[in-house]
């Protein structure tokens, strides 16, 4: 499952109620790109994409297109290319790799890094090759500095290895830390301006139209640093200082500061402490508490 999938699950509520039914798929897809969009900005110190323009590094020139569905008919020569054999190969190679580095930092790794990574471990991890089809509208011309229409009807494919989940990792000698990780392909029916490493915010107009120097770029990639402060340890503070001060009608309130910090952090145990406070809820509202 991509982060796409999963980011989808918990908006489809929030998207139900913005949306009617009779609206496109298109409307949709847009509307969902663009709260992913600005989720990934409040979260992250992001680039503007004039500031990447004015900074190209590499072979890759940025485009302004849409990424093509994997049913799409641009993708029908999909098996006759010959690089896919050899990137699956590659990926094969670096895949076992990662595999065994990883192993080999658990072993080396800090007895509380160890307990750590073990209750995180057991989650889905997975590492995997994507491979993204991009249909260009644009490409941007280096030494003019401007944006061309391709002469013909052009596609380019990007092949990046993923990972997914909790990985250990260490930079020279530093010490061995934990990293979550996560990757994110937008959607088909939006355009954007692709880079290497990352993506421009939804494009409502042709890129020479807007103001570049206000548009983030996002990464196909997300790595966060897990801290090694227990989340369950301010979730059991939370509940202890309610239970002190019997404000129980504050426990909607502190259920939802719980998830908040959840999503950042690691709570190992956030589902038992929610079943306790919704059961301290009940007895709140069916009037037990008020008794004492």
């Amino acid at each position: 499952m991509t982060l796409r999938s999963i980011l989808f699950c918990r908006f489809a509520v929030v998207l139900s109620a913005l949306l009617s039914l009779s609206a496109s798929a298109f409307a949709k897809e847009k509307v969902f790109e663009e709260k992913i969009d600005s989720l990934f900005s409040k979260r992250m110190e992001l680039p503007m994409v004039s500031s990447k323009l004015e900074r190209l590094n590499g072979k890759f020139v940025p485009v302004c297109g849409n990424v093509i569905d994997e049913v799409d008919e641009h993708t029908l020569d999909l098996l006759a290319d010959d690089d896919l054999f050899a990137a699956e190969s590659l990926y094969n190679i670096l895949n076992e790799r990662m595999l065994l580095r990883n192993k080999s930092l658990l072993q080396k790794a800090s007895p509380e890094i160890q307990r750590k990574y073990k209750s995180l471990s057991s989650r889905f991890n997975f590492i995997n090759l994507e491979r993204i089809r991009i249909h260009v509208d644009f490409y941007y011309d280096r030494e003019k500095r401007n944006w061309v229409r391709p002469v013909s009807d052009s596609v380019i494919t990007m092949t990046m290895i993923v990972k997914s989940g909790y990985f250990l990792y260490q930079d020279g000698d530093s010490v061995i830390d934990i990293r979550r990780y996560g990757y994110y392909i937008p959607g088909s029916n939006v355009k954007r301006i692709f880079f290497s490493d990352g993506y421009s915010e939804v494009l409502w107009d042709s890129p020479d139209m807007v103001a570049l120097d206000s548009m983030r770029v996002l990464p196909y990639k997300l790595v966060e640093k897990i801290s090694i402060e227990n989340g369950d340890v301010h979730n059991r503070q939370k509940i202890k200082k309610l239970l002190k001060s019997g404000d129980f009608a504050a426990i909607p309130h502190v259920l939802q500061e719980m998830d908040e910090y959840c999503e950042v952090n690691s709570c190992t145990e956030a589902a038992d402490y929610k079943r306790y406070l919704n059961m301290l809820a009940l007895l709140y509202k069916s009037g037990v508490l008020r008794r004492f």
